[in-house]
């Protein structure tokens, strides 16, 4: 049974110290990255004198930023070196990150917060190829699925500890340093971690390392569209992310303009979304045997259908709420009327975690190994780019004077597509199983 493959890996010196070390890497990119944001939104923490709606892009973008421009290299990388010793460089090299970061807040630089910010977002696009091509290496073929089971519930889990402390660290008096103690000794432990994983050794390593990254960057999606086994689940993959993206961008407006929240109930469905998520992908890797897991990317592609369609239809008609009496997360929660529509939003999100995680595996699983690191980097590159996309989700459709559903309506038409697709996939003759 997975439940018992699942609780062996979590003690395994394989899987664990990756898993973990990971889970404490995302953490840090978020508390750090929220923090920014909210001393920029609250704070007045700027850069060059800009307004905050300009500081929230650009925090956005100085993460996804490097991970487009780099992973080509990283995937090259990955493929050249031992994976598990690429992680643990990139490990110690956040430890450096995150004392210049403990830096920025006790200076107060905006400036050199986006820098390192920026580092960050470089350190992530060299660690998640590494990760992702190691985990073919160090599990077995039917522990693939629950696996990255683990590795995104995991993820989700500490996405969201990270956005909910950074709201509450950024306002108290000792901000700077309660900041970065955490930053520094959360990065710490993870090296240490990370040092106790078993060795991932690669399959090219007498590949010649090009860091010119525009050759690369096509060179890199190359290899992926002449694998269009790969490419498949890849592509799939990326629109989880975008639609994440347009999630999150779209969640604090939607609460206060359409169901009458204030921003403790947009952080709240925010929270909804991120669990719900981890329990999707969790759901996936214990009922899965590692065979025929694309059924589990069907289901959560028509949940993804279904509910949120439910979310568009049950609010197009809801009146508009009065700004200046918005209702608090405690009023808002205690309202039944609400309640269908938290139960759409936490199912779209538990129908999300379902849809990506055995795309993940399968593309693990289909890509060469000699080239597996840079097939994956494309992924990663595909996943920066489409994530990037979905944060404009909100500009498209105020220029096209649409509804705020609307978002929901293109999230459940796409999803519908991708679900036709996959089950068109499963009912070929000779079809992959995985």
């Amino acid at each position: 049974m997975s439940l018992g493959v699942a609780a062996r890996l979590m003690v395994q010196r394989r899987f664990a110290p990756l898993m973990v070390a990971q889970a404490m890497g995302a953490f840090n990119d978020n508390l750090f990255r929220f923090a920014l944001v909210n001393l920029a939104t609250f704070q007045g923490l700027t850069i060059f004198g800009l307004e905050r709606e300009l500081m929230v892009p650009i925090a956005a973008t100085a993460l996804t930023l490097p991970i487009f421009l780099f992973s080509s290299v990283a995937g090259q990388v990955a493929d050249k070196y031992d994976r598990a010793w690429i992680m643990r460089r990139t490990k110690f090299v956040e430890i450096l990150l995150m004392i210049a970061a403990a830096i920025g807040f006790f200076l107060n630089s905006g400036l050199l917060l986006v820098i390192v910010l920026f580092f960050m977002g470089m350190q992530s696009a060299f660690f998640a190829p590494a990760r992702n091509s190691a985990l073919p290496t160090l599990l077995e073929g039917k522990e693939l699925v629950t696996g990255n089971a683990l590795v995104s519930g995991s993820l989700n889990v500490a996405i969201l500890a990270g956005a909910a402390l950074a709201v509450v660290f950024v306002v108290r008096e000792d901000a700077a340093f309660v900041l970065s103690a955490t930053l520094i000794g959360v990065a710490v432990t993870g090296w240490l971690i990370m040092c106790l994983n078993k060795p991932a050794p690669a399959d090219s390593p007498d590949l010649k390392i090009s860091w010119n990254i525009v050759a690369q960057t096509g060179k890199v999606l190359g290899f992926a569209f002449r694998a269009p086994d790969v490419l498949r689940p890849l592509l799939g993959a990326a629109w989880f992310w975008m639609l994440a993206a347009s999630v999150l961008t779209l969640m604090p407006l939607f609460t206060a303009a359409v169901l009458g929240g204030d921003e403790t109930v947009g952080l709240a469905l925010t929270a909804l979304f991120t669990v719900g998520a981890a329990v999707g992908a969790v759901m996936c890797g214990v009922f899965t045997r590692g065979k025929d897991a694309l059924i589990f990317t069907v289901i959560g592609a028509f949940g993804l259908v279904i509910f949120p369609s439910f979310v568009a239809l049950t609010t197009l008609g809801w009146p508009e709420p009065d700004p200046s009496d918005l209702a608090s997360a405690d009023v808002f929660l205690a309202d039944p009327d609400n309640w269908p529509i938290l139960a759409a939003l936490a199912l779209s999100a538990v129908s999300a975690g379902l849809f990506v995680v055995p795309l993940q595996a399968m593309a693990q699983r289909r890509a060469k190994p000699e080239v597996r690191g840079r097939i994956l980097a494309a992924g990663g590159i595909m996943n920066a780019a489409t994530a990037s996309l979905g944060q404009f989700t909100l500009f498209a459709i105020a220029l096209l004077t649409l509804p705020l559903q609307a978002a929901f309506g293109y999230i459940a038409v796409v999803s519908g597509l991708a679900g036709l697709f996959a089950l068109w996939r499963m009912m070929r003759p000779g079809r992959y199983t995985e």
